[in-house]
């Protein structure tokens, strides 16, 4: 009778602490995606705020006064004359190379 006792008591506290086990082991991988939640979450707001800061910044450079500003003090470009400016007509213009 003793020795069965001692047994089913055995196998009782060995199912006890594998159940706290898996319990621990759950908690602490809780825990741990929590965190890589929250990690990757900050990483988010920060790419997020990259790109807005970099749309605004293409928006700015687009803008035909930059270009011009850029256009006339960096590249030292001047509006060209009216005799310089070739018209094409649209067989010219259509013409990219292909066989038509």
């Amino acid at each position: 009778m003793r020795t069965r006792f001692f047994t089913l008591w055995t196998v009782a506290v060995l199912a006890a602490a594998a159940a706290l086990i898996v319990h621990l082991t759950l908690r602490f991988e809780t825990v741990r995606l929590g965190y890589e939640v929250g990690h990757a979450r900050n990483e988010q707001a920060r790419l997020m705020e990259s790109q807005r800061l970099l749309s605004l910044e293409a928006a700015t450079l687009r803008q035909t006064d930059r270009v011009e500003a850029v256009a006339r003090g960096t590249l030292h470009m001047e509006v060209a004359d009216t005799p310089r400016i070739v018209p094409m007509d649209g067989r010219a213009a259509r013409a990219s190379g292909r066989a038509q």
